[in-house]
């Protein structure tokens, strides 16, 4: 059939041959690329080149063929080239590391650790270093150093993967990174490849947030315990079935007024609502606390609590205010407010007595108040109480804020230096003699790198609690009363100690002097003597008394004769200035003569006699 031509109808399809795929011919051979001629081709068959009828040789003679006798010869398997960046696709080498930066200005921390990972890339050679993220770092955190083949020396050289290695320093632009640990194919290859890997070390901790983690792990911790505590000794469902509508009322005292403090049973939230008395000029309807839970150590907090710049939380929170806390004749502290509790209602009288088994005692009123006559208050009647001293301290006050309004005493004082830049601080102490409150304005100085102007604005300045023997600065305090600071603790070298700041009085006014003597019985002999000294010493006043001085010349001037006055002779034209006890007929009489003085004047009138001078 080969012999027939290739013209339609005499060629014919092998349905035998299935497969017309060509065999590839392009290939690697040892790493290069080569184009290997193939003797098969479409179905598997050979090609007409590779068949005898091709033979160069004579095809009649036989040739001998070794490996009909000894066998084929064997041919050993050669290891494929495979290309570096095939290879190592996808391959990198990762380390731990750490570095230091330096923390400026700050009290708390000079550096701060940073930890990093260190990837090193085995396709092209390249390194980057990458920072996990830290929950509030507040810094920029991710990929600190891009993807780049890194500079190892000045020569040009960069880093390779036999240059890395664990517990060594490698410095990446400047930065020092320190590496402590490896993944485990980092391990394996590096072993693999002859190079023994350092021991592993442990990173040290960032103080910062190590700090951070131990106050959070602190609070979590107090805040589980208190929940689960509460969650054993109540529960919510039976005590809300069970005291839903049952509150404990007390009747309290707190600031010279009258409150009604109710404990809610149902959820142990408390209530403080101000008792409103007819024609008080105030607000019927006043709620000083709305309904929520009062801790019982509000002032209570621990040591690693940053009061600067948070504020107390219910985490912080560890104790609440129970039924067992609020006893007649007792005082309970609100919030920095201190309620005196003297009454309380028949409930609750009731309940103590048959659920905790507490007889409340009748009602306590404390020693400075007096029951009064009974008032009917918003159509009830209850015991008017007051406090005796307290009104006579309110009309003091008043009065006090009446006469002495506009005066105000002024002092010279400077700092104690408990640091060298607050050396040569001077301040000027104003106390306001209206209110009680006092004022404290520095005195500016050039390139001191302190403002001039208002140091602490007008309030009151509680005298510290606790003081040493030789402290100057007032009385001892307990945890009940706060003593303020009054005229009678300014003195010459007296300490003031203010919010834990320290002054020495070093000057005063000579208004102090002249409001001392004025008011001896306000102040001691030795403040008197004390300041008498220091003005003496400036040479502001003499030893004999300037009030004195001035009563006694004011004496001397009322002893005086009043004289009638005497008209000027420089004036041509004067108006003589009619006496005021003079009699009706006698002032007419002389405006007669003023009269005629003027007719008989041949001057005219100017506005310069307008203007005449009366003796």
């Amino acid at each position: 059939m080969e012999d027939l031509p290739l013209i339609p109808g005499y060629s014919f399809r092998d349905c035998v041959v299935r497969d017309h795929k060509i065999k590839h011919k392009l290939k690697y051979s040892d790493g290069c690329r080569a184009v290997c001629d193939s003797n098969i081709g479409l179905g598997r068959r050979p090609v007409d080149s590779s068949s005898s009828a091709y033979a160069q040789e004579n095809p009649e003679e036989v040739v001998y063929d070794p490996t009909l006798t000894y066998g084929r010869v064997k041919h050993y398997p050669y290891r494929p080239v495979i290309p570096h960046y095939v290879l190592y696709a996808q391959k990198c080498l990762k380390f731990n590391a750490y570095f230091r930066e330096n923390v400026f200005n700050s009290p708390s921390e000079y550096h701060r650790i940073r930890h990093v990972n260190i990837i090193y890339f085995l396709e092209d050679d390249t390194i980057c270093v990458v920072e996990p993220p830290v929950d509030n770092a507040g810094l920029v955190q991710g990929k600190l150093v891009s993807r780049a083949k890194i500079p190892k020396n000045k020569n040009g050289k960069f880093y390779h993967w036999k240059d890395l290695n664990v517990g060594i320093d490698i410095v990446i632009y400047g930065v020092v990174y320190h590496t402590v640990n490896c993944d485990e194919f980092t391990s394996e290859f590096l072993r693999s490849q002859g190079i023994d890997l350092g021991a592993k070390e442990l990173p040290p901790p960032d103080s910062y947030i190590q700090d951070r983690l131990e106050k959070a792990a602190a609070s979590q911790t107090a805040f589980a315990a208190s929940k689960r505590a509460q969650l054993r000794s109540q529960d919510i469902r039976r005590k809300m079935l069970e005291y839903n509508g049952m509150v404990l009322t007390f009747e309290a005292i707190w600031n010279d007024d009258f409150y009604q403090v109710m404990y809610f049973l149902v959820d142990d939230t408390i209530m403080v609502k101000e008792i409103a008395n007819s024609n008080d000029g105030k607000d019927p309807h006043r709620v000083l606390l709305k309904r929520m839970k009062v801790p019982k150590n509000w002032a209570d907090l621990p040591i690693t609590f940053p009061s600067i710049y948070l504020e107390r939380s219910d985490e912080e929170v560890v104790e609440y205010y129970a039924p067992i806390d609020l006893l007649i004749g007792q005082t309970i502290l609100i919030y920095g407010r201190r309620f005196f509790l003297y009454n309380c209602d028949g409930f609750t009288r009731k309940y103590y007595s048959k659920m905790l088994n507490i007889e409340q005692p009748s009602q306590m009123l404390p020693p400075n108040l007096e029951p009064l006559s009974n008032r009917n208050v918003n159509n009830q009647t209850r015991p008017r109480t007051s406090l005796a001293q307290g009104d006579g301290r309110k009309k003091e006050v008043v009065i006090r804020n009446i006469f002495s309004h506009p005066y105000k005493l002024r002092y010279l004082a400077s700092m104690v230096a408990l640091y060298p830049e607050d050396e040569g601080r001077n301040f000027v102490f104003e106390y306001n003699l209206s209110d009680g409150k006092l004022k404290i304005n520095e005195i500016g100085k050039r390139n001191s790198g302190h403002r001039a102007g208002c140091f602490l604005s007008f309030m009151h300045v509680p005298k510290p609690k606790k003081q040493s023997v030789g402290d100057n600065c007032g009385f001892d305090n307990t945890d009940d009363d706060i003593n303020y600071y009054t005229p009678e603790d300014f003195f010459i070298g007296a300490h003031i100690n203010v919010f834990n700041h320290r002054f020495i009085i070093e000057g005063a006014d000579i208004f102090v002097f002249q409001y001392i003597h004025a008011n001896p019985e306000k102040f001691s002999p030795a403040l008197i003597e004390n300041m008498n000294n220091y003005f003496m010493k400036k040479e502001m006043i003499k030893d004999d008394n300037p009030i004195e001085q001035q009563e006694q010349k004011n004496q001397e001037v009322m002893k005086e004769p009043i004289l009638p006055a005497q008209p000027r002779v420089d004036s041509p034209i004067c108006v003589r200035k009619a006496e005021p006890n003079l009699p009706y007929k006698e002032i007419c009489k002389l405006n007669e003569e003023i009269k005629n003085e003027r007719a008989s004047s041949s001057r005219q009138i100017t506005w310069a006699d307008q203007n005449c001078v009366y003796s």
